[in-house]
């Protein structure tokens, strides 16, 4: 039965790095070869990342027949083990190291996908075909220079250094004995991106403003990004009743927001905020952040605000509405003063209704007093007679 057992477990993992490889190549004969190992079809460029205070890791699977990114993993983050992986290493032990750091919680899954979009727009298919006959020669030279803006871009960085290698590959062997598998999940490509957005983290791209209002609306935006290690996209919580306009906010008011955790982004930002319990429910209380202003066109109004850990809250809205803001909480010593007022008003009246009653027993003790004085004289009186 054993036997039976491993010629079933291997005729099984045949069978399923025959269907990963057909997804890296044209034919079922390159598959073959793939498999036989007379061709490889791919490299997995691996990129160290030193990001400002934090540290990562980025590998790229690329298939060298198709030519286009098989998956793609960033993980960056804080924790310690970062430092100890170097790009030479073989790319098992890299993640093994990667999925340890998945299973502690030492990453930043935020900062970790937009680093991962980044890459994925830079390395289009017509990117790939300059450099895939750098890495024949195993020359990944050009790698840091192509990716170095686009990451900071992303993140917005200040300081940055790349360090990186190029192995050749099977592609469906990294897939099918990945240890990363169920920890950490590949950065999907960012197909909702529109053409010139992705073009846009393209160092060969020009960056200068095109003229007119749209320009200007990028401008007055990368002016509130300024200085803020993340920014997250949030929704506005609108009070048509008790809400305050646009025109009426003032800088350092606090206002409301909410996570869109319809989105797996906006689930990656509530994780981030702490609104998510251990039993993986998410807390309805809005977010609060303090004002710092409108950047606006006509058409739109981005709303900026300092959330936080000193994170950038970010709503868009069509049009002008009534921004909620934190409803105000009656303090304590406000209480207090009411109920000694009350209780300064009760004793007050105590002491209203206790005057009458005094003057009246005052009254009866003078009138006492008067008839004792009548009842002596009276007896003085009469003995004096007698």
């Amino acid at each position: 039965m054993s036997e039976l057992s491993s010629k079933a477990d291997q005729l099984k993992r045949q069978a399923d790095l025959l269907g990963l490889t057909r997804e890296a190549v044209f034919t079922d004969e390159q598959a073959k070869e793939v498999l036989q190992g007379k061709i490889t079809d791919g490299y997995l460029v691996k990129v160290k990342i030193d990001l400002d205070s934090l540290n990562g890791m980025v590998l790229i699977l690329v298939s060298s027949i198709r030519k286009h990114i098989m998956e793609l993993y960033a993980v960056v983050g804080t924790s310690p083990t970062f430092r100890r992986i170097r790009t030479f290493a073989d790319h098992v032990q890299i993640s093994t190291d990667l999925g340890d750091i998945g299973k502690t919680g030492g990453y930043d899954p935020a900062i970790s996908e937009n680093i991962g979009r980044a890459v994925h727009r830079t390395f289009t298919k017509e990117k790939l075909e300059e450099l895939l006959p750098l890495w024949q020669k195993k020359d990944p030279s050009h790698i840091a220079e192509i990716l170095e803006n686009p990451i900071l871009m992303a993140t917005k960085g200040r300081n940055i250094k790349l360090q990186a290698e190029v192995d050749k590959i099977s592609t469906a062997k990294f897939r099918y004995e990945n240890p990363m598998k169920g920890v950490i999940l590949p950065i999907p490509k960012p197909e909702d991106e529109a053409p010139n957005a992705q073009d846009a983290s393209i160092p060969s791209v020009s960056t200068e403003p095109t003229k007119g209002e749209g320009s200007a609306l990028e401008r007055q935006i990368a002016g509130f990004r300024v200085g803020f290690p993340k920014e997250l996209n949030m929704k506005t919580v609108i009070s048509p009743i008790n809400g305050v306009e646009f025109d009426n906010l003032i800088e350092g008011m606090e206002i409301l927001f909410r996570v869109p955790t319809e989105t797996p982004e906006g689930m990656t930002n509530a994780q981030i905020l702490g609104l998510i319990d251990e039993e993986g429910k998410i807390k309805k209380e809005p977010v609060v952040g303090k004002f710092l202003g409108i950047a606006s066109n006509k058409t739109e109004y981005h709303i900026f605000a300092e959330g936080p850990n000193q994170y950038l809250l970010h709503s868009v809205e069509e049009h002008p509405v009534k921004v909620a803001i934190p409803k105000p909480t009656v303090m304590a010593g406000a209480g207090n003063k009411v109920g000694a007022g009350q209780t300064q008003k009760k004793k007050g009246g105590q002491g209203q209704t206790q005057e009458p009653k005094s003057s009246g027993a005052n009254l009866f003790m003078l009138m006492g007093a008067f008839i004792t004085i009548v009842l002596i004289g009276v007896l003085i009186f009469v003995m004096v007679i007698l």
